[in-house]
């Protein structure tokens, strides 16, 4: 029995141009996924191609560092 991994997500709004969620839309259906998958691939394979790798979601994200406060 394989055991799935947590997926660290957020859910968020986004306007969209009407060509753009037709061409998302397509994509989901042929891929056989989500409408959010298909985002999420666009924007990591976009990380990727300008040096920016992004972890995988099941790893949580990194918590900022504090920030000192000067007075």
């Amino acid at each position: 029995m394989s055991q799935q991994r947590r997926r660290f997500t957020r859910s968020t709004g986004v306007t969209l141009e009407v060509v753009v969620m037709e061409y998302l839309r397509e994509l989901a259906e042929t891929s056989d996924r989500d409408r959010s998958f298909c985002i999420n691939q666009i924007v990591r394979e976009h990380a990727e191609r300008h040096g920016r790798p992004l972890p995988p979601a099941s790893h949580p994200p990194p918590r900022p560092e504090p920030t000192s406060q000067e007075q």
